[in-house]
């Protein structure tokens, strides 16, 4: 109590609360967490490994949190409030820093867009003379795909290559009695009923090779001669373990196998499917590092999620990737989402030197 010239009063009053600036820093808290996982130098477990799935969604609400640090400050400028704004900027300059090379798309594509253009042909498409290929990879999921929709997208894409993890016997009678034979005749099979199962199919033939050994999901493998091109093509079919409990290490050791795998492969090589992990996974960082290109990365569709689709939250991973090796270029991508399983399409337009 202090003594006044009318008599006593209380003390200074304490500071009431910002609420702006509360949620602030409530929204920007998930942003941080995730960067400080995103940054670390060493292998980090379950949960965390699922929980950078999110990371670029995470962007939104560090955004969101930095609006109310602004929309905060002209009220009543003070030190906390500046902090959490300025904070809350770093934090989310530091997130777009780690995902813009997935938005832009690489000088490659340009390159192959502006040579369409001279040529008069539909942007996207590659200069006369270069061999195109169009391939597709779904998980198809426990339930089956919807045969229907999955041909539907195969004729109107003119899809060369197919891949089709989690591929089941029933699902495989479906598509044969839809007429998948007819449109992609080629194919290497390691089907089962157990959701392990994995499949390649073609418009040429293709050779099947021994499945990679020792994964708790089946990798389909094949060899193609393509017309036009000297150099063999190798497919992979991809599913990679999921980074669940109990199943981190053979995750990691899954993407590293992979990495290793293609480089013994003489000529060109394709790797696609569903590899359980996003550009914000280090071991997945670490597969590009050995000379793959994500086809959607490299066309600035690196942020697209591929699951979960067709539930009620949305989806928010790009586990779904098609990798090439160099001597292939990249022309467009799409995310294709279809009835009958939790992962979207994703279709990639290629060109082979």
């Amino acid at each position: 109590m202090q003594k006044n010239g009318t008599g006593w009063r209380d003390g200074p009053r304490p500071r009431k609360v910002s609420w702006w600036s509360v949620s602030a820093a409530v929204l920007a808290a998930p942003g941080a967490v995730l960067l400080a996982l995103r940054l670390v130098p060493w292998d980090i477990g379950t949960p965390w490994i699922q929980l950078l799935a999110v990371f670029p969604a995470a962007l939104i609400t560090t955004t969101a949190g930095l609006a109310a640090a602004v929309v905060a400050l002209p009220a009543k400028p003070r030190p906390g409030r500046t902090l959490v704004a300025a904070l809350a900027a770093v934090v989310l300059a530091a997130q777009f820093g780690l995902v813009v090379d997935r938005v832009l798309p690489s000088a490659a594509v340009g390159h192959l867009e502006s040579a369409a253009r001279a040529g008069g042909q539909a942007a996207g498409n590659p200069p006369a003379g270069k061999r195109t290929l169009t391939v597709m990879a779904v998980n198809v999921g426990s339930t089956g795909i919807d045969t229907a929709a999955l041909l539907a997208e195969i004729r109107n894409r003119n899809i060369d290559v197919l891949a089709l993890p989690e591929l089941a016997p029933a699902g495989l009678e479906a598509l044969d009695d839809a007429g998948l034979a007819a449109v992609l005749p080629g194919r290497a099979l390691d089907v089962d009923s157990a959701g392990t199962g994995n499949a390649l199919f073609a418009r040429f033939p293709l050779e099947q090779a021994e499945r990679v050994p020792g994964w708790v999901f089946y990798q389909s493998r094949a060899v193609a001669m393509i017309p036009g091109v000297a150099a063999p093509l190798h497919l992979t079919a991809v599913h990679i373990d999921s980074p669940r409990p109990g199943h981190t290490p053979m995750w990691r050791a899954e993407l590293q196998q992979l990495g290793m795998l293609w480089q013994g492969a003489p000529g060109h090589s394709i790797l696609l499917g569903d590899f359980n992990a996003t550009g914000d996974h280090r071991e997945f960082r670490d597969l590009l590092a050995r000379g793959l290109t994500d086809a959607s990365q490299a066309t600035g569709k690196g942020l697209v999620p591929t699951w979960p689709v067709n539930s009620p939250a949305p989806a928010f991973a790009a586990l779904d990737h098609v990798l090439v090796s160099p001597g292939i270029d990249v022309a467009g991508v799409d995310v294709v989402t279809l009835p009958g399983t939790d992962h979207a399409a994703v279709a990639a337009r290629l060109v082979l030197q």
